[in-house]
């Protein structure tokens, strides 16, 4: 399991070049990260579908932020060109043949009526652009685009390392939030992209592998003991460690800590009230030195314990000794 942690924060990046990684004929537009290309013959809609998708390519459909970057490009067209837009016959309900969302906010002043058409061109005069509404027989130019790989981060290996998103940290600004990701297997596949015209999120994420321990289950048994993976040799980095205690209902358990010794902070062994460690704060979080033995009583007969260790320094651990208390 690899485990990330991402600082995340709002920022503006500069815009970089990227007209190399369009195909040959589309042009890179930086104020929206896509490369864009308008045909030289003119199609009725479904050839400018078929056009597009033959330069492996598809129709353009406007998203959010894309409206003034599409009207700079189209402004000096004579002949609007199609957009991926379309009127559903039955529910006469408009929509993005991409699947994305259509938003209704991109139409051009007066539009739709009813009686252009079923089938949607750009009009790019500044003044007045926005979604037009047209017969889908017409013959208009085919607006095609292509969201381009800008850049391969590449393929890291290893116990742990870090990752960011271009440029960072220049204008690193505002509030970080620290977010934690696990994945669900030895692989984990980070994809950053930009597409509108400001790049509003930055990131930087380190990251570590985590051993996968099965838990460690006690629920039919009075009494036993629990310890940190390899004590009382010392625990390896890395690790992750969850323990589970039940008893009889209406019994408790006492906790008994009678050794312990991690890495101050970094390194520590969290006890809780039950088996839901999600939603429920643990009693106590336990780290470094601790003056032994320690004792603690649960509320109810459930118990569970959560052991994590970073990646730089490895200690003896903990032991315990756990017991059923019947009530009175």
């Amino acid at each position: 399991m690899i485990t990330i942690f991402a600082f995340l924060t709002t920022t503006l990046f500069a815009v970089v070049s990227a007209d190399n990684e369009c195909p040959y004929g589309y042009k890179f537009y930086p104020e929206t990260a896509i490369c864009y290309h308008v045909s030289e013959q003119l199609f009725d809609f479904d050839g400018a579908v078929n056009y597009c998708e033959n330069t492996d390519g598809k129709l353009v459909s406007l998203i959010q932020g894309e409206r003034q970057g599409v009207t700079n490009l189209t402004s000096h067209l004579f002949v609007q060109p199609w957009i991926a837009s379309r009127r559903n016959l039955t529910t006469r309900v408009w929509y993005n043949i991409d699947g994305s969302v259509f938003i209704t906010g991109q139409w051009a002043s007066g539009e739709p009526t009813i009686t252009n058409g079923n089938c949607a061109t750009f009009r790019g005069k500044a003044e007045t652009s926005g979604l037009q509404a047209t017969q889908c027989y017409q013959q208009q130019y085919a607006f095609c685009k292509i969201v381009p790989n800008l850049c391969n981060g590449g393929v890291q290996n290893g116990s742990f390392g870090s990752i960011q998103s271009p440029q960072y940290p220049d204008h690193l600004t505002g509030n970080l939030t620290e977010q934690e990701f696990s994945s669900k297997g030895s692989l984990l596949l980070v994809v950053f992209r930009t597409n509108y015209v400001i790049t509003d999120t930055g990131f930087y994420a380190t990251w570590n592998v985590q051993r996968i321990q099965p838990p460690i289950v006690a629920n039919e048994t009075t009494s036993g003991e629990l310890h940190s993976p390899n004590y009382p040799s010392n625990y390896n980095t890395f690790d992750k460690q969850l323990y589970y205690i039940q008893v009889k209902t209406g019994a408790r358990i006492n906790v008994t800590i009678d050794d312990f010794s991690t890495q101050p902070t970094f390194d520590f062994l969290e006890i809780y009230s039950s088996w839901n460690q999600t939603f429920t704060k643990p009693v106590t979080r336990i780290s470094g030195n601790l003056t032994t033995p320690w004792t603690w009583l649960s509320p109810g007969n459930e118990v569970s314990l959560k052991f994590v260790s970073d990646g730089s320094q490895e200690y003896r651990g903990w032991h315990m000794l756990w017991s059923m208390v019947e009530n009175e």
